[in-house]
């Protein structure tokens, strides 16, 4: 086995990822990197102003337990809401590799986003190696 050269490192650093179309049932490719928060936040590429919702997201995670949530949590949380929007924004313009997030940014749905945004930081399964032919 041979060094591989940069090109051939960086195929394989990404991903292509299925999400959601603008038409029920429709999917669509984007080509992404994985992201690590915490590598983000040390590298300065989380605005200071969000690194609290980052925190906070790591807190639930390790204490996660499914409760239902009522429309007085969801009201009291919409500023948490408002931060974890901006933070999915800097993260798909960290990992989006092709299209470009600000090719793309004015037309991403909320959803695309958000699976973008778990795709890259979720288990590898949820990605599938992108192979040419």
């Amino acid at each position: 086995m041979g060094v591989i050269n940069a090109e051939q490192f960086k195929s394989k650093a990404t991903r292509v990822v299925e999400i959601s179309g603008f038409e029920e049932s429709e999917k669509i490719e984007v080509r992404i990197k994985s992201m690590s928060l915490l590598t983000m936040m040390n590298n300065g590429k989380i605005p200071n102003e969000l690194l609290g919702v980052v925190q906070k997201l790591f807190n639930e995670g390790a204490n996660s337990k499914k409760k239902k949530i009522s429309e007085k949590d969801v009201l009291s949380q919409s500023d948490d809401i408002k931060s974890l929007t901006m933070l999915m924004d800097v993260a798909c313009k960290e990992v989006l590799v092709e299209p470009k997030f600000e090719e793309i940014e004015d037309y991403l749905t909320d959803v695309q986003k958000t699976e973008i945004f778990n795709a890259a930081q979720g288990p590898i399964k949820q990605v599938t190696p992108f192979i040419q032919k």
